[in-house]
């Protein structure tokens, strides 16, 4: 099998001739009207979409035996060297386990100067095992002469270039990861988070796999989504979220598949379903749990086929949509007592489980500090947290996860005056569950049992008094205390104050 590797560019598919006033086959053109290939390529950045689908258009029609697919390359800046190294070799990694024996060659005549010497460099250090395919435009040619040539990079006359011993297609993916993580501000080391991103980065590149998101509320499942579509091939194609909790039941087929005109009451129009919208990209499904079971059939046609049925319309319609979905609840639960499909479940081919924060202890320290750092730049202030309030907020049950721990910060941060939040000037709100083992902390290494009924007892109180405006002896009636043991219990905090 012969592979064809190739950036496009401003001259693709045709470029205009000066000599001639008309226009001509662009380079990716001619290399293939003097060589054949199986597979081709497309390198697509951003800018250059339009012109990678009109090349695979012409591609299709001139060469009906050759298979032209397009890569998208996410940046924004196609001078990057680096950024173009990490789109290369994570491409190149996924077509070569695809193409393992094939034979490579690329063609170095479209995109950036930057992007050819990538290529080069690739090239002849043998990370990318293939022949370097050079065009040149006929003005410049001898009559006769062909306009494709061979650049034999082990010649004398060039450079040995070597790979670095600890480079390798593995470390790029995991500098992909790691600016990824950046970029979305993702914060967090405990082995259990690792192990979560690490998977979620594994599925990303496989772009036939449905992934499944596990984890309590406010674990971070939407990050999760975005980091999975921004390391996938479809980044440059859009992420659609679709939350399944709020869509009513009778209305779920048509937000999710869309509706024909006159298909019901108040159906004036034809109208995309989401899924025709994220057509080429992603669709995020949160709260999946909560999906009808006339819609969760549906939905198993869609990732089974790629066929969506509109509602009122006559024949399925084909879609390429990638599908993320989220969700809290227990699925095989669910699946036991009727209320989901179990083939439905099945259909997703990678789960992530997103450890809930109090499985993360030793995360909660950076994430308070980035959250504060995050409201500082915002609104310009200066305001950080002391060791005590660090140590309260690791001490914390946080049922709410992440999302409970951003809200605290952001609240006590406003409402507080002074340059730096004290464990005191911290506004935690009791949880609220109807499932008191929800709320247990894990017992790990460093937990301190009173210390964790001290700080609840603690909140229960004042909390009792903000209820009270700060009555005694009705909060004591809340917490079934005398009110004399409500004023033992706050004396030695009076005495300390003063």
């Amino acid at each position: 099998m012969k592979v064809l590797l190739t950036f496009t560019g401003s001259h693709d598919p045709f470029s205009s001739s000066q000599l001639q006033g008309e226009s001509r086959s662009g380079p990716i053109l001619s290399v293939l009207a003097e060589r054949s290939f199986d597979v081709i390529y497309l390198f697509s950045t951003p800018r250059m979409a339009e012109v990678s689908r009109e090349t695979q258009r012409e591609i299709k029609t001139r060469y009906a035996q050759t298979k032209a697919q397009v890569l998208d390359v996410p940046l924004k800046d196609p001078t990057n060297y680096l950024g173009i190294l990490r789109q290369l070799r994570g491409h190149f990694g996924r077509i070569h386990r695809d193409h393992a024996e094939a034979e490579y060659a690329i063609a170095v005549s479209s995109g950036t100067p930057q992007m050819h010497a990538c290529w080069l460099m690739l090239a002849a250090s043998g990370e990318i095992p293939a022949t370097i395919l050079q065009t040149t435009s006929p003005e410049f040619l001898p009559e006769g002469a062909h306009c494709v040539r061979e650049i034999d990079l082990s010649a004398g006359e060039f450079p040995h270039i070597s790979v670095r011993a600890n480079q390798s297609l593995e470390s790029s993916v995991e500098d992909d990861l790691a600016s990824v993580r950046r970029d979305l501000g993702i914060v967090g080391d405990a082995p259990s988070f690792l192990k979560a991103l690490g998977e979620a980065a594994t599925y990303a590149e496989y772009d036939d796999i449905h992934v499944l998101l596990l984890g309590e509320t406010g674990t971070g499942k939407e990050c999760f989504t975005r980091l999975i579509h921004q390391l996938s091939s479809r980044s440059s194609q859009p992420l659609v979220t679709v939350n399944c909790s709020s869509i009513p039941s009778e209305l779920a087929e048509s937000q999710l598949f869309g509706h024909k005109k006159g298909s019901f009451t108040g159906a004036s129009s034809d109208q995309d379903g989401k899924f025709k919208v994220a057509d080429g990209g992603v669709l995020f499904l949160d709260e999946l749990g909560e999906l009808s079971l006339s819609a969760q059939a549906k939905l198993l046609r869609a990732l089974e086929y790629g066929e969506i049925e509109p509602v009122g319309a006559r024949k399925p319609v084909n879609v390429n949509v990638r599908v993320i979905a989220a969700t809290n609840r227990d699925l095989r639960q669910r699946v036991s007592e009727g209320a989901f499909r179990q083939d439905l479940y099945q259909r997703f081919g990678a789960t992530v489980t997103i450890p809930p924060l109090r499985q993360r202890k030793s995360d909660i320290p950076t994430l308070a500090l980035h959250l504060l750092g995050e409201w500082n730049r915002r609104h310009q202030k200066q305001r950080s947290l002391s060791a005590k309030a660090l140590n309260a907020l690791s001490r914390h049950l946080w049922p709410g996860n992440i999302r409970e721990l951003r809200r605290v910060i952001l609240q006590s941060a406003m409402l507080c005056e002074k340059a730096v939040l004290s464990e005191k000037d911290l506004h935690f709100e009791i949880p609220v569950s109807s499932d008191p083992s929800g709320a247990v902390p894990e017992p790990d290494p460093g937990f301190l049992l009173n210390d964790y009924l001290d700080a609840l007892k603690r909140r229960i109180i004042e909390r009792a008094l903000e209820k009270t405006g700060g009555i005694q002896a009705k909060a004591a009636r809340l917490l079934g205390w005398s009110p004399q043991a409500l004023n033992q219990y706050l004396r030695p905090e009076k005495h300390q104050k003063t």
